[in-house]
């Protein structure tokens, strides 16, 4: 089989290709968004589409007449055109779930980092500054007791309610999707609407998928809704935060901190608003991609593939209805 990767960012690539993949090719998007035309010429007859964060659209779908599936890595799959997909009827797939205790651990650590005030005194601690370092306490504080709300309790939502109750944490969440209720009832996690989780918790996780009700979601507004001593943090999906909004809520202090690993434009520009912003912790998009998460991504992704395009079987995480 040939395989298509859309990946702009994955140095060892070709140490990882599995062995029955009989030849592959690697491109991705200019600057303009659109795929060129030595890159459409070289997906003529490739069998799947394996994607990162690369669009899957009516350009590149014309040139490739021999597709059978377009694979994600991972579980957002926003990039992808569903309606065109289908009308070729080709299966578009993601991977549910794969990721979520990564994500989870990662959204946790953001949350322990900033509750503690990690960088700062690891910085004031580096420039042998013991007393500023030390003041830092002042403003740390404990998870015990104190209230994550959690905005979407599906796979990665309902993996960080797990940990935050080994913290003794109390835990609100707002979904308007069904949810795990087992682990909600074990947890002790309260369903609330999303103005009430904004107004009451310490903590705000955002864990949702990107969507036309989740863009901008966290705008001025929200943001105006939180305490002044609120976290926020962010390991869903760019655009589902207004950037700029959250940027001037952190530099007047209307909310205490945030830690954001995913941005409306990828990968982040020089000229991003979150970039400086005091008590903000940024990652490259980096919450879900743990060595373990990574392997077992690409390992499940190719098995889709596999099943359809060697067995003639219907695949797994199908999202457009094919």
């Amino acid at each position: 089989m040939k395989i298509a990767y859309l990946i702009r960012v994955r140095p060892d690539l070709e140490d990882i290709v599995p062995a029955d993949v009989e030849s592959y090719v690697r491109i991705h998007v200019g600057d303009d968004g659109r795929y060129s035309a030595e890159d459409l010429a070289r997906v003529a007859d490739v069998d799947a589409f394996v994607i990162g964060m690369e669009p899957v659209n009516e350009q590149i779908l014309q040139a490739a007449p021999r597709l059978k599936i377009v694979q994600r890595l991972g579980v957002g799959y926003e990039t992808l055109d569903l309606d065109a997909i289908a009308a070729r009827q080709i299966p578009a797939c993601n991977i549910e779930g794969v990721n979520k205790e990564a994500v989870a651990e990662h959204s946790m650590t953001l949350l322990l980092a900033l509750a503690k005030r990690l960088p700062q005194a690891s910085q004031y601690t580096e420039q042998a500054d013991w007393a500023a370092a030390r003041r830092l306490t002042a403003q740390s504080f404990e998870l015990k007791d104190k209230t994550l709300g959690i905005i979407g309790f599906g796979n990665t939502g309902a993996s960080l309610a797990k940990r935050a109750a080994a913290f003794e944490m109390k835990i609100l969440y707002h979904d308007t999707r069904d949810v795990n209720a087992d682990v909600a009832k074990a947890v002790g996690a309260k369903a609330v609407s999303r103005e009430e989780l904004l107004k009451s918790a310490d903590v705000v996780s955002i864990s949702t998928d990107l969507n036309a009700s989740s863009r901008n979601m966290i705008d001025a507004g929200a943001l105006a809704l939180m305490q002044p001593h609120t976290l926020l943090i962010c390991c869903a999906r760019g655009g589902i935060i207004d950037e700029a909004a959250l940027a001037s809520a952190l530099r007047d202090g209307r909310i205490a901190g945030a830690g954001v690993d995913v941005f409306e434009i990828e990968p982040i520009r020089k000229d991003n608003p979150l970039i400086g912003c005091p008590n903000c912790i940024l990652t490259a998009h980096v919450a879900g991609v743990a060595h373990e998460t990574t392997m077992r991504i690409w390992t499940w992704a190719h098995d889709n593939v596999r099943a359809v395009v060697q067995r003639g079987e219907r695949p797994r995480w199908i999202r457009n209805g094919v």
